[in-house]
């Protein structure tokens, strides 16, 4: 880490140590991509842990911040998705908006990472992230409560969706981005397609946490041995680890280029990938 501190995480919780880079994804409801992004932002990420909080009326019953360690194969949950991304370690946060300082200030100081991707709308009233991105569809219809605040604090705001957008829509929703907050830049995925929209946004998030952290870049003879290994799409554990082996890289590394190449690791019981 560069040995001047940022002030983006709530300082009482890193008092004696350095603060982390922090990328937070926000959106206008559920399903609107949130956790894909975060997947594939921790995937470009050389080192970095993971949060998913979730905010409940009542307290629930059980441990408030639980660590995500072995998910079970492709059980599909946010922080699960975080895990098979490489991100160590990942913690869900289940809260209320009353305790929400506190368990954030019991999880955070587990965090040994040079980067923390935090996903969550009402977790910006406790953090100032370095990079902001926020998710909503092609229009401001059913948007959660908490979804008019998070736009707000937004450096980048994604309109996700397949739907075709006119020049004219563009515009239109632009104007009403730039009335709640001035400094948004938009992405529109229906004219990039998704794998060049979040390109983007991991170009701008390097940006502002530094590419020694970040980066867009798969190693090329990484990805050339997992995709030559695979076969129907899948790799067993066992030929990962022995891959990373000969190719003497760390295992996450193997797992992120099986990620960028959406070829899944299989016969995996030792929790590498």
């Amino acid at each position: 880490m560069p040995e001047d501190t940022n002030s983006s995480s709530p300082g009482e919780l890193y008092a004696d140590r350095e603060m982390p880079w922090v990328v937070t994804i926000s959106g206008a409801n559920k399903d609107i991509g949130k956790s894909s992004l975060a997947a594939y932002l921790v995937n470009h990420c050389r080192r970095c842990a993971g949060i998913k909080v979730t905010v409940h009326a009542q307290r629930p019953p059980g441990e408030s911040v639980v660590e995500e360690k072995d998910p079970p194969a492709a059980s599909g949950t946010d922080t699960a998705r975080m895990v098979e991304a490489g991100a160590s370690p990942v913690y869900w946060i289940r809260t209320t908006v009353e305790d929400m300082a506190a368990d954030l200030g019991e999880a955070w100081p587990r965090l040994r990472a040079p980067v923390v991707i935090v996903e969550g709308n009402s977790v910006l009233d406790h953090i100032q992230p370095d990079f902001a991105v926020f998710i909503m569809g092609p229009t401001f219809d059913d948007f959660k409560p908490s979804a008019f605040d998070a736009i707000k604090k937004a450096h980048t705001v994604v309109i996700n969706g397949d739907k075709h957008l006119s020049g004219t829509d563009v515009l239109e929703l632009e104007r009403r981005v730039k009335e709640l907050n001035p400094r948004a830049k938009l992405v529109v995925v229906s004219e990039l397609g998704r794998e060049r929209a979040w390109e983007i946004v991991l170009s701008r998030a390097a940006g502002r946490v530094g590419g020694v952290f970040m980066t867009g870049e798969v190693k090329e003879k990484v990805a050339g041995a997992v995709k030559a290994r695979a076969k129907e799409g899948r790799i067993p554990c066992a030929v990962a680890l022995k891959l990373a082996e000969e190719l003497k890289v760390p295992a996450v590394e193997v797992g992120k280029a099986a990620n960028a190449l959406n070829i899944k690791i299989v016969q995996c019981s030792l929790g590498c990938f």
